[in-house]
Parts: structure tokens; sequence; C-alpha cells
């Protein structure tokens, strides 16, 4: 029974060593992740009670159900001419992901290719109802492609009101 990894310079290291490494290297992006789902589960919370949606404020600490809350923000639109109702791009961005990755495959891929396409969208919608902010599309853009981006960008405008067409969104 061999419990040790004989590696290229005579080096010797064993499984359980191994193991540590790989955790002690894991253990910060583990970090990274879990700040970044409270900072965002906090500033959705935030936003939802400050535009007058207590009701769905709590919906903000769900995995996967928070992302409904961007297109619910977001509310009815266009998407490539065609009519999207609020609660199918709610279901496309909180379900699909699930689906996919239990697919995989093409369809996960697929899958991938709807998600940033729906969640620019919904990114574009609430921040062009934000009166903070300047270029919608280029934040929608960044948000939905990486991820830390919208976690900062939603955390720095958790405070605003939401505006469309120069009345308070509620």
């Amino acid at each position: 029974m061999q419990d040790a990894l004989q590696l290229k310079g005579g080096l010797t290291m064993s499984y359980l060593q191994i193991f540590a490494l790989l955790g002690a290297f894991l253990i910060p992006f583990i970090l990274l992740w879990l700040i970044c789902y409270g900072l965002e589960a906090y500033a959705l919370y935030t936003l939802a009670k400050n535009n007058g949606q207590e009701d769905k404020a709590i919906l903000a600490f769900i995995p996967y159900i928070n992302r409904g809350l961007y297109a619910y923000f977001a509310g009815d639109q266009v998407m490539f001419g065609t009519p999207v109702p609020t609660i199918a791009s709610a279901a496309i961005m909180g379900l699909l992901p699930l689906l996919g990755g239990f697919i995989g495959g093409i369809v996960n891929y697929i899958c991938i290719v709807v998600i940033i396409i729906v969640s620019f969208y919904n990114y574009k919608a609430v921040y062009s109802k934000m009166s903070s902010v300047s270029d919608s599309t280029l934040f929608g853009v960044l948000a939905a492609v990486i991820s830390l981006c919208r976690v900062i960008f939603i955390f720095l405008h958790r405070n605003d009101i939401l505006v469309e067409d120069g009345e308070i969104v509620e």
C-alpha cells in the first residue's frame, strides 16, 4: 500500500499533506464567496426595504431565489423585441443555473449563455432605475459577466430609491 506520493525532485508528500495544501488554497476563495454572498444579500434586502417591498425583502437571503429580486426590480421588459414578463425573467435567473448544473453537457453551456443575456437585461433595467447611475449598459455588462462587480455595485447603491420615468417605483 502506498501512503505517500513521490514528486519531482525527490520530494515526498503524504496524501494528508496534499489534502491540507489544497484546503489551505481553497479556504480564501470560500471566505471571499461567503463575504460576497452576505454583502449582496444585505444590499438586496436593504434595497427592497427602501423601495416598499418589505414582504419580498427576506428573499434576498435565499440562494438562487435572490436573483429573482433583480428581475422583480427590473419589471416587465422587452428582450430581442419580445415582451418578457417579470415572472419568466425571475424563473430564468433563479432556476436555470440549477437546471443547467443538473443536466450538464451542452445544455449547461446553453443555460449559461441564456443566463448571461437575461442577467444583462435585468441588471441594466435595475441600474437605469437608480438615479445615481450614469451608464446602466456598462454596469449591466460588468454585472452579468463579473459577479464581483455586481456585488460591489449593488452594495454601494443599496440605499437608492428606484425611479422610473421620474416616478418612484413601488
